[in-house]
């Protein structure tokens, strides 16, 4: 199983944001307005949201859990290229969502018990594999999307996901997770949670209808979301940082980035979206990295708590953005702004 969970961050990722830069292509594939495609992006996140937090009281094998789940991501992502309607797209993305909650919140309770010397590095390393995959998902997903056509974009980057499934459920290691804490005082740790996909949602989604508006085609756009790469490196070495600087100076130092990204991303130039992009990107997985490992500690309980709250902010900026499309780039930065901020001036009670 230990082997397994970095390719299974890479690939659950990939499959769940493939569909970011298709969605203009996918609204004229469906023959549906602008916007209409926000349920397939908010909905696989709420139900991640609901169940996240019961999956650690299932009386099954960890590793049945965890690979029942990526199967259930890779086989319904799979289903969802091949959906003749938008109303079937969006069922087939929310039970993607369904059983892609059995998998973070495990992920990141067993790596302490893994990892015991070593969990805050492994944490980074999980997420960057995260960052790997949704980098790779949303870059590729517009290309294969121009070279292909969306559905069979969605199916070969579903693929990977139901074969790492099928290794993991073969896996003969038994492992197991103490029963789950749950604790609302650590709700400042999830406030960050949400901030986080929240910000990195509302962005990510309102950015195609943005750079589509300046001339850009869908395969540049996808192009422009290999961005999420950028993340890798911060993830990773957030252990490092943590040890030099402790968490709450961390943290902020990683949310600065993520403020001076948004910033830079204010004039409507494809060349400063895209560096203020990245900015922004480096900056969220390396607090990410870091809020993850704190939640790991806390056990199952916390850490599904944790990732329900994450969620919770990607289904909330998935209903919050299609008013924004159209509208002047400024008043969506400012909200994901003003979001940063708060969320820096919370870190010390958060992470303490």
């Amino acid at each position: 199983m230990a082997w397994g969970l970095i390719p299974a961050g890479v690939f659950i990722y990939m499959a769940l944001y493939a569909v970011v830069p298709m969605l203009p292509g996918l609204e004229r594939l469906f023959g549906t307005p602008p916007g209409s495609t926000h349920l397939g992006i908010s909905l696989p996140f709420l139900l991640l949201v609901l169940l996240s937090p019961l999956v650690p009281r299932i009386h099954l094998p960890v590793g049945s859990m965890v690979g029942g789940g990526l199967l259930g991501v890779g086989l319904f992502g799979i289903l969802a290229g091949l959906a003749p309607s938008l109303e079937i797209w969006t069922i087939c993305r929310t039970l993607q969502g369904a059983f892609a909650a059995a998998v973070p919140g495990l992920s990141l309770a067993l790596l302490p018990r893994l990892y015991p010397r070593k969990h805050a590095q492994m944490a980074g390393f999980w997420v960057a594999g995260n960052v790997l995959g949704g980098g790779l998902g949303r870059g590729l997903g517009g290309l294969l999307a121009e070279w292909l056509g969306e559905r069979l974009a969605m199916v070969l980057l579903a693929l990977p996901v139901a074969l790492i499934a099928l290794f993991v459920l073969r896996a003969r290691e038994h492992l197991t997770l103490p029963a789950p804490r749950y604790s609302l005082s650590a709700w400042p740790l999830y406030a960050l949670g949400f901030a986080l996909l929240f910000i990195n949602f509302f962005v990510a989604n309102l950015m195609p209808y943005r750079l589509e508006a300046l001339g850009l085609s869908q395969g540049q756009i996808g192009g422009i979301f290999f961005a999420y790469l950028a993340g890798i490196p911060g993830s990773a070495l957030a252990g490092t940082l943590v040890k030099k600087w402790g968490l709450v100076a961390a943290f902020r130092l990683a949310f600065g980035v993520v403020a001076l990204g948004l910033l830079i991303q204010i004039p409507n130039q494809p060349l400063f979206i895209s560096v203020g992009f990245v900015t922004m990107m480096a900056g969220i997985f390396t607090a990410q990295a870091i809020t993850g490992g704190v939640s790991g500690r806390g056990g199952s309980g916390v850490s599904s708590t944790y990732i329900a709250a994450f969620y919770l902010g990607g289904t909330v900026a998935g209903l919050a953005y299609p008013p924004f499309i159209g509208q002047s780039a400024l008043w969506g930065l400012e909200l994901a702004l003003a979001v940063c901020l708060l969320s820096i001036l919370l870190a010390r009670k958060a992470l303490h």
